[in-house]
């Protein structure tokens, strides 16, 4: 009994002792206005930037009118226009002796670091209408970039957004510093998106991120505090600033993964998960062929090297490609070209002009003064050259190819009728 009489005093001093100091720290964090982040709602808007919504079909989308400063790397005034692109407005109804171009891709494509009248797509519009295969025809690039999009997506915006353009040419670009992993649920670390997988030998769409709940959606955005009940965490300052470190640390580990990640992509994949990322990517590539040429335009791929393929110091790049045991920096360029070379679609390679450039010029085509030099996005420079480059074999493909404008919905309806 006297035992007992201890050990309840015992527990109830440490309960005691433990309680004080949780108050003790809740209010030292208040007085020291030290703050941590508050538990994860029960709905939240998945979108990558503040410029972005979730969306059923594509996993986030434009928010249709958004406007404001772009700062994170590099520095440009973002507006998207009323239909949700990042582009001046375009009406659906083509104008008149105008050759439109569709321009699909991710965060290099919608290119929010850079200002608009700076973009490739629309360093294109001029350059390209010199051309004699165009007859003196004004160029129009839209721009249906977004952050973060994998081929999946842009095969979905192409069927769902695209054609109401009439475009008379698509332009894909194909980064290849992840576009293989966003294909992937087994690589890609973001699920809220849709995927395509095989079944029975045909790709079919997986739109499952739908049901996913928001503690589901990113595992490095989420702590293990989401989990605890919402008063409880956001009325402790110490468990709101555990869920801050909690993050930091995933951040971190994310960085880490992802770098480990891309190091693979310039590999011939051997890991079963990869073989598959690679299988689903040159199917997609190989529908999106199929879904233009069924429309009657020209699909036209370029693809875009990561970073490190074209740093301007080649000793670096040595170092890069020894430390890693990697063959050939171009190889994912050279797998999507082989991959347009049997389906029937011209492919681009970037990567190799683009280290000649760098290395030539001793310049950075990638990077921005307020976030890493020569890594990350490409700067203005990386644009201009990506324009030029495009534009000419944009043009030498023209001239080989017979190439009609098409027609808009309407005057389709009309000779229908």
């Amino acid at each position: 009994m006297q035992k007992y009489k201890v050990w309840k005093e015992t527990f109830f001093l440490s309960l005691a002792g433990v309680f004080t100091g949780i108050m003790i720290g809740e209010i030292g964090l208040r007085v020291a206005k030290i703050e941590g982040v508050q538990k994860m709602p029960d709905y939240v808007d998945s979108a990558p930037t503040d410029f972005h919504t979730a969306d059923p079909d594509f996993g986030w989308w434009h928010k249709p009118g958004a406007s404001g400063w772009w700062t994170q790397e590099g520095k440009a005034f973002i507006q998207m226009n009323s239909a949700g692109l990042r582009d001046r407005e375009h009406s659906k109804e083509k104008p008149k002796d105008t050759f439109r171009i569709a321009v699909l891709g991710d965060s290099f494509t919608e290119a929010m670091q850079v200002p608009v009248e700076k973009t490739f797509w629309a360093e294109i519009e001029p350059k390209l209408a010199q051309c004699k295969a165009l007859q003196g025809k004004k160029v129009e690039a839209i721009n249906f970039g977004v952050h973060g999009y994998g081929t999946a997506q842009e095969l979905i915006v192409l069927q769902k957004k695209v054609w109401d353009y009439s475009p008379d040419l698509v332009l894909l670009g194909f980064f290849n510093g992840n576009d293989i992993i966003n294909n992937s649920p087994k690589l890609e670390y973001d699920p809220y998106r849709p995927f395509f997988v095989y079944k029975d030998g045909a790709l079919v769409g997986d739109m499952s991120f739908r049901q996913l709940s928001p503690v589901e959606r990113n595992q490095y955005a989420v702590s293990w505090v989401d989990r605890l009940p919402g008063w409880l965490v956001n009325h402790s300052r110490i468990l709101q600033l555990l869920k801050k470190i909690d993050l930091n640390m995933k951040k971190e580990k994310l960085s880490q993964d992802f770098t480990r990640l891309s190091v693979l992509n310039f590999k011939e994949p051997t890991d079963k998960n990869w073989q598959e990322a690679w299988q689903v990517t040159e199917g997609l590539l190989e529908l999106m062929n199929q879904e233009v040429k069924q429309k009657k335009v020209p699909f036209f791929v370029f693809t875009i090297g990561d970073a490190m393929s074209v740093l301007p110091d080649p000793k670096t790049r040595q170092n890069f490609t020894q430390t890693n045991k990697i063959q050939d920096l171009f190889y994912p360029d050279k797998r999507v070209k082989s991959v347009g070379d049997r389906a029937g679609f011209p492919v681009l390679n970037l990567s190799q002009t683009f280290q000649q450039y760098a290395e030539q010029k001793k310049v950075c085509l990638h990077g921005f003064d307020n976030a890493i030099l020569c890594q990350g996005h490409w700067n203005i420079e990386g644009h201009r050259l990506a324009g030029e480059i495009i534009s000419q074999n944009l043009c030498q493909f023209l001239s080989n190819t017979s190439v009609s404008p098409q027609s808009t919905p309407e005057k389709q309806n009309k000779n229908k009728k």
